[in-house]
């Protein structure tokens, strides 16, 4: 479910983030909004607790983490009440079959591939969203170095990897220099 020829997931637009939100369940779309809001990794939000939302603010655990590194990611207040609305089953905001443990990543791609079939987009993974995150907030001049802290990225040439460019912002730069 990549970009045909470059391995990469592809860069969500907005009105096709809405699109696949709004073919799924209130649990995804949830999921899908903390994914895209935040730029966490899938595995990271499927491990999620409702005592790691404090304060406007989503706690990545550093046993949870692909780095080690515990990180604190502040969310809207409409997406604190969204998460408020989830059943409270076991503890995690994304209770696995049955109430037992937590989600797992094959179900969330499931989903994520059902809901793109549905639409008729092609090229998306769960790595979209933190693919489209980091993207926009390229875009919206965020230095690298606060991209790197909410990411959570060690290298930033790995980092790097994951801003996608467009036709139209390498127009729009080299227009800068005419």
């Amino acid at each position: 479910m990549k970009v045909a020829g470059c391995g990469k997931s592809k860069v969500l637009s907005a009105d096709e983030f809405r699109k696949i939100k709004n073919k799924v369940h209130f649990k995804y779309q949830v999921f899908f909004e903390i994914m895209y809001r935040t730029g966490a990794r899938v595995s990271e939000i499927c491990m999620l607790r409702f005592v790691d939302v404090v304060n406007n603010t989503i706690v990545l655990r550093k046993t949870n983490t692909k780095t080690k590194e515990t990180r604190e990611l502040p969310i809207s207040a409409e997406l604190v009440r969204m998460i408020d609305k989830l059943p409270k089953e076991n503890g995690f905001l994304f209770a696995g079959m049955g109430g037992n443990g937590h989600i797992s990543r094959y179900t969330i791609d499931k989903v994520l591939r059902n809901a793109c079939k549905e639409c008729g987009i092609e090229g998306v993974s769960s790595h979209s969203f933190r693919r489209t995150t980091i993207t926009e907030l390229s875009r919206n001049n965020v230095s690298l170095r606060v991209i790197q802290k909410i990411s959570g990225h060690r290298n930033l040439d790995v980092l790097q990897g994951y801003i996608d460019i467009d036709e139209k912002e390498m127009m729009n730069a080299l227009q800068t220099r005419w």
